[in-house]
């Protein structure tokens, strides 16, 4: 090789390579990360260099080297990144191109990140084992209380899954609700030291300058983020919530650890395969990345006290935009009594059941008129000042609803409040997605004897009754979607502060009783022209096409050319059963014809030789019947799991 020849090759084989590498991409039609047709690239052009070496007598400085490197180039790319395909897990490239989407990391700080989760995975399972949930004899009595102890230790991200776990009666049983409900929330407070870089970074200046004064010792400490109370310039007392340094990180490498153990938990338990955990940790760790955003929460708290403006005797504390950022939330101070706390409120001359009352209707407003609702109303989140006004704090968790889902959480109230099984049965389907072979008449008889257990003579349900719903339409296969989860749950924990006041309290009963005054607003004059209207302008394309329909359906009956089709597609599930078996088919098909092909290859004794006695139609004979039984094992690893080749 001459060295003009060489500068060439090292000089210009850069840029071939990558041609080479997009046109192979090109020529297999399905997008890739830019990570495989890299790797792809690479064998691909460095093999491709090597046969065309072989086949020239490695003569560099021939053009003949160089257009037989560029034309298998491409074609062992192609090879390459079919083989990558082939190593990848089954099913994982169905997201087409999503697959296609080019996402740069800094490798560093993912090996970083790699290794802080399979260290905390690790942690985690140590724990576990501690507390007697990984071993061989597993007492399945004493598995909720290992659960709830083993997350009460490994604290962070662990303990408030816990406890939004507690709440799901529709995906856990009775008995791990109960348990993971004893979680505690505190966490020991961080030092001044660490919280006020965080807050003077994000608001850009030294807490002394911004406030008037600021209280050091914290009012509150969780895992997430600490509440100190401060005073404005002016002399206003607010509460100042800023995140604990080093969060994302910390939920980032927890994320990981709580998906690797739910995977766990799924592939190899019972219970895993009933609750299918994953889906239920990726809601939740979802909910927390929107919990992390204090933009987020002051947006609800603005969104809710414009909805609730026009209500009396309660209000929504002010947030102060300029001294919120992300990670730093300030908001107004409210100095008021807990609406649990009867003895507190009457001292100060407040009527507890008027305040319940009051509170009662504004929920019920928030859910059905606004659309937005308080997701937390436990009994620390609902303050009454000394002139009675009922104050709503902390807004990170917030639920809302459309108008097609008010309508219909309003239906299944009013029919479980009149233990209606049929109307019940009716709004569970208009909410619930039921497959076509769901027995909706064995739904029907079970969620009769669901009320006849729940109604009380001369009494109301409880929302607490929906737990039990959740658990009987899960019977049959069906699961509320987490918009209902979550009113639900802000039900019952409503109910529960309620109960406080007055035991003998239903809100399903409430809701019945309001549901004529929300029905009457939307069937009033007003609210039927109002609804009218809506729908006629959402039907009003389908009006105009609907007389030239007729016509052409009446023309074709007269002419004899009336015909019904039937589509097999017209179920994705026949779609996807069909394009299974054709995969499947094609797949052996190539593999046989590969095969035969292969075994001829090898026999051919003519043609160009790659050194020694080695013929050029052998080896491609070889590689060509190694891939034709890698095919082969593919179709039938397939065929034996009954999942996607």
């Amino acid at each position: 090789m001459t060295l003009p020849s060489l500068f060439a090759w090292i000089f210009l084989g850069l840029p071939a390579m990558v041609a080479v590498t997009f046109v192979a991409g090109r020529m297999l039609g399905a997008r890739r990360g830019w990570l495989a047709l890299t790797l792809a690239g690479v064998a691909g052009w460095t093999a491709g260099v090597l046969l065309a070496g072989e086949l020239t007598d490695w003569r560099w400085d021939s053009m003949d080297m160089v257009l037989t490197a560029l034309a298998v180039g491409p074609l062992l790319t192609m090879v390459g990144a079919v083989g990558l395909d082939l190593l990848s897990p089954v099913g994982s490239l169905a997201s087409g191109e999503e697959a296609g989407l080019i996402t740069v990391r800094n490798p560093l700080r993912s090996l970083r990140v790699r290794r802080d989760r399979f260290a905390r995975y690790r942690e985690v399972l140590h724990l576990a084992r501690a507390n007697g949930l990984v071993s061989r004899r597993i007492d399945a009595t004493a598995l909720p209380d290992g659960v709830r102890r083993t997350l009460e230790e490994a604290g962070g991200i662990f303990v408030k899954l816990g406890q939004v776990a507690s709440t799901r009666n529709d995906v856990l049983p009775e008995a791990w609700c109960e348990e993971l409900s004893k979680l505690r929330s505190g966490a020991a407070p961080a030092t001044e030291e660490t919280i006020r870089p965080v807050i003077e970074r994000e608001l850009g200046g030294p807490v002394e300058v911004l406030y008037g004064s600021f209280d050091w010792n914290p009012l509150a400490s969780a895992s997430i983020a600490q509440v100190y109370t401060a005073t404005l310039r002016d002399g206003t007392a607010v509460v100042v919530k800023a995140q604990r340094p080093g969060l994302e990180h910390r939920m980032e490498v927890d994320r990981g650890a709580v998906l690797q153990i739910a995977g766990l938990i799924e592939r190899h338990t019972p219970l895993g395969l009933s609750v299918k955990p994953t889906d239920l940790a990726t809601e939740f760790l979802d909910n927390v990345a929107e919990e992390l955003d204090f933009t987020i929460e002051a947006r609800n708290a603005r969104e809710l006290a414009e909805g609730l403006s026009e209500f009396p005797g309660l209000r929504i504390p002010a947030t102060y935009p300029e001294l919120s950022t992300a990670r730093v939330l300030t908001e107004e101070r409210v100095e008021g009594t807990s609406i649990a706390d009867t003895e507190a409120l009457r001292a100060a001359g407040v009527d507890p059941a008027e305040a319940s009352e009051r509170l009662i209707t504004a929920f019920l407003n928030q859910m059905f008129e606004v659309g937005v609702f308080h997701a937390d109303p436990h009994p620390g989140n609902i303050l009454v000042e000394a002139d009675g006004t009922i104050v709503l704090i902390d807004l990170g968790a917030v639920g809302r609803l459309g108008p097609g889902q008010r309508s219909a959480t309003l239906e299944l109230l009013v029919a479980a409040s009149l233990g209606d099984a049929t109307g019940l049965r009716v709004a569970l389907t208009e909410i619930v997605e039921v497959g076509d072979d769901a027995d909706l008449r064995a739904l029907e008889r079970a969620l009769e004897r669901m009320l006849a257990r729940h109604m009380h003579a001369g009494g109301g349900m409880s929302a607490a009754a929906f737990q039990d719903l959740s658990m009987v339409i899960a019977q049959f296969g069906l699961r509320f979607p987490d918009w209902l989860a979550t009113l639900i749950r802000t039900m019952i924990t409503l109910e529960g502060t309620l109960k406080t006041i007055d035991p003998g309290f239903s809100l399903v009963e409430a809701a019945h009783q309001h549901a004529g005054d929300f029905t009457s607003a939307h069937l009033g004059i007003r609210g039927l022209r109002d609804t009218i209207e809506h729908e006629t302008m959402r039907q009003m394309p389908r009006l105009r096409r609907l007389p030239e329909r007729v016509d052409s359906l009446l023309g074709q009956a007269v002419d004899g050319r009336l015909s019904v089709r039937l589509s097999f597609f017209g179920d994705p599930r026949n779609e996807q059963v069909l394009a299974k078996l054709v995969d499947r088919m094609v797949l052996a098909i190539l593999s046989a014809a590969l095969g035969v092909g292969s075994v001829l290859l090898i026999d051919v004794r003519i043609g160009p030789e790659l050194g020694g006695h080695t013929i050029l139609n052998e080896v491609l004979g070889y590689v060509g019947l190694a891939a034709a039984s890698i095919l082969a094992l593919r179709v039938i690893a397939g065929v034996i799991r009954d999942g996607s080749v």
